[in-house]
């Protein structure tokens, strides 16, 4: 008798452990109420949006870390593959292994390293400082003597390399600040640990804690939330590149001066803070929830069973819809992850607007209607719960759309800047030919360099020059932020301070970005379906792990050579870079026609081809037998029941 209570006893308490919430022996009553799908669906929304935050801020503010440490965007490239690395390394691991353990903690423990990386993001700026921009002052000689805020026309030779003071602070007019990349990189390498552990756990988790008829909503709810995070992390990133690096000192620059570098930095300390808020929760709740359909020992015992990795991965690769699954995504993938890394970089160049207003357009208009999109693709699925073949059809009709609202860019870009009296996307010369209308005229004898972009317009209101000093300018007056005494211009009239109204202006930015919301929400429309093919496709032992190889996939052919052709694509189009003492920085200046044309033609290219594999998947669309049923309710019902009577009958016998 005594043994029999105590086998109870015990039972109880291992059933009580895994699923109440607390830590070892101490679990509060009061603490219970949130041991449910519910309670971990609003704190698991809440860590998605934070640490999606982060993601969007590297792609947010490299632009301006690009300009603040004098690096091309192939650099940044291999910034932005960092992460992936890591991905490609763990998620294989994760998705195996990571079933045996508390998923909750190890989101947790994934989301403390991902705030400590975030807040390493910021070290280059308390080990450099903000950017040291001299004072200029006007002599009684007609030229600035100081060219941090105009470089203008003299004869004294300031081409010169003694730059030690510029690398002590880490100054964008020198040499690549190679400390600086090292850091970020290394950060993005930990950021991708959380992002790893938090994408190939968290949807399986879910999903095998409420029914299937619910699932479907709280995965679009989960997807949407991944893209709210982005969005907060664009407006966060605009927010604080208002303000410049050093917030508390004005260097005297406009936003809209090329030469601005906005405050960085400050985001990444935020969104870090919050990520450390947010994870602390996680490490409270338990194993699994007792509305649990997929029993967490049953994976377990199914695991031991079915023969390690090898059959696992063997599963699927012999499985043709996840197959056609993940050459789909490859290709969709390489073309959305590219497109994402550039746009603000895109509509910055393009419509010629400020790093923070760039930001902000891209969360508004390319990441929120995302959200909103999955959240009525998931609402869809869950009322009319199409069959099989239709959701796999629909999926790839709007898909396909998709491609030709992004592409519409091509026809929606703004004239090229007249620089200097050329069309700046005239490259019928080679670079270096084409570039001599920058230093024509008087110019020469000024010893001009293009270490700083000032730009400036002519009398005509129609040319821009690249600096005061490619206009022959030898005096300023700061009062009226004009120029005089100006060789290259007829007369020698008088220049205004940035571009030309004309190159200040383009009327196709606004209808871009409403194509470009529109093509956003019908594309996300597709994701709560794209997430239940992966999910009900293979077994519910294999989820995680199907999650975690199919980020070693995307890692391996899409996250690491994407960036790595994106970057060559922006650094290809570039007309002038920062150059000092015979080093390359960051690019002053687009060509827009190639830019624009090569940018959405690689992206649309590869969404297209993502395209057919979804239509190649329809045919086999036959393989999903069970898209909304609970297979394992009735088991698990079963095995219930056969307890309850074994019990009974034990006791009656006592």
């Amino acid at each position: 008798m005594k043994s029999n209570n105590s086998l109870m006893d015990e039972t109880n308490k291992s059933e009580t452990t895994t699923t109440t919430c607390g830590i070892g022996s101490w679990r509060p009553r009061w603490l219970q109420p949130l041991a449910n799908p519910v309670a971990f669906l609003v704190n698991i929304s809440f860590v998605a949006i934070v640490q999606s935050m982060a993601g969007s801020m590297i792609y947010s503010t490299m632009s301006t870390v690009e300009k603040r440490y004098a690096f091309d965007s192939k650099i940044s490239a291999i910034i932005f593959i960092a992460d992936s690395i890591s991905n490609l390394i763990l998620s294989p691991i994760i998705g195996y292994y990571g079933v045996r353990f508390n998923r909750s903690r190890l989101i947790g423990t994934g989301q403390i390293i991902l705030a400590l990386s975030c807040i390493a993001s910021a070290i280059p700026y308390f080990i450099y400082g903000p950017m040291n921009h001299h004072h200029h002052h006007v002599s009684s000689e007609s030229f600035i003597e100081n060219e941090n805020y105009f470089q203008m026309c003299t004869k004294d030779d300031d081409n010169h390399c003694s730059n030690n003071d510029d690398t002590m602070n880490g100054s964008s007019q020198n040499n690549t600040v190679w400390l600086a990349v090292f850091i970020l990189f290394i950060a993005n390498f930990f950021r991708g640990v959380g992002f790893t552990i938090y994408y190939v756990i968290a949807l399986p988790f879910m999903d095998d804690n409420v029914s299937k008829k619910n699932s479907p909503l709280f995965l679009s709810i989960m997807h949407s939330i991944l893209l709210i995070g982005p969005v907060f992390g664009f407006f966060l990133s605009g927010f604080c590149l208002k303000y410049s690096e050093d917030p508390w000192n004005d260097p005297g620059l406009s936003r809209t001066d090329p030469r601005y570098v906005g405050a960085w930095w400050l985001g990444f300390l935020i969104v870090g803070c919050l990520i450390l808020i947010a994870a602390i929760p996680m490490f409270f709740y338990p194993i699994q929830f007792r509305s649990a359909t997929v029993q967490a020992t049953t994976i377990k015992k199914q695991m031991k069973e079915s023969g390690g990795t090898s059959s696992a991965l063997s599963r699927l690769i012999k499985n043709p819809l996840l197959v056609l699954y993940f050459c789909g995504n490859t290709f969709r993938y390489f073309g959305t992850q590219g497109f994402f890394m550039l746009f603000t970089k895109y509509i910055e160049s393009q419509y010629r607007l400020s790093s923070s207003t760039a930001s902000t357009i891209t969360g508004s208009s390319a990441v929120l209607p995302l959200s909103f999109g999955i959240i009525f693709g998931g609402l869809f699925i869950s009322w009319y719960r199409p069959k099989v073949r239709l959701l796999f059809i629909l999926v790839f009709i709007v898909e396909f759309l998709s491609t030709f609202t992004i592409g519409s860019g091509i026809i929606l870009g703004c004239d090229p800047i007249k620089l200097d009296g050329q069309l700046v996307s005239d490259r019928l010369l080679p670079i270096d030919e084409h570039l001599k209308p920058v230093i024509k005229c008087n110019n020469l004898e000024c010893n001009c360099n293009t270490r700083t972009y000032q730009p400036i317009c002519g009398s005509d209101s129609i040319t821009t020059y690249f600096s005061p000093c490619h206009a022959g300018c030898t005096e300023y007056d700061p009062t009226n932020l004009t120029f005089s005494s100006c060789s290259c211009l007829a007369n020698s009239t008088i220049a205004t301070n940035g571009y030309c109204v004309g190159d200040q202006t383009c009327p196709n930015l606004k209808p871009y970005i409403i194509l470009m919301m529109i093509g956003a929400f019908v594309s996300a429309t597709a994701k709560t379906g794209n997430s239940l093919i992966t999910l009900r496709t293979v077994e519910p032992m294999d989820k995680s792990f199907t999650n975690g190889v199919l980020s070693s996939f995307l890692s391996i052919f899409t996250f690491i050579p994407s960036p790595l052709l994106f970057g060559y694509i922006a650094d290809s189009s570039c007309l002038i870079w920062e150059e000092k003492c015979g080093q390359r920085g960051n690019c002053w200046l687009y060509d827009q026609s190639r830019f624009r044309n090569t940018f959405l033609l690689t992206t649309i290219s590869f969404m297209f081809m993502g395209s057919l594999f979804d239509f190649l998947m329809i045919f086999q669309s036959h393989r999903i037998k069970n898209l909304y049923g609970d297979e394992y309710c009735d088991e698990r019902s079963a095995k219930e029941m056969t307890v309850e009577s074994k019990q009974s009958a034990h006791l009656a016998n006592l």
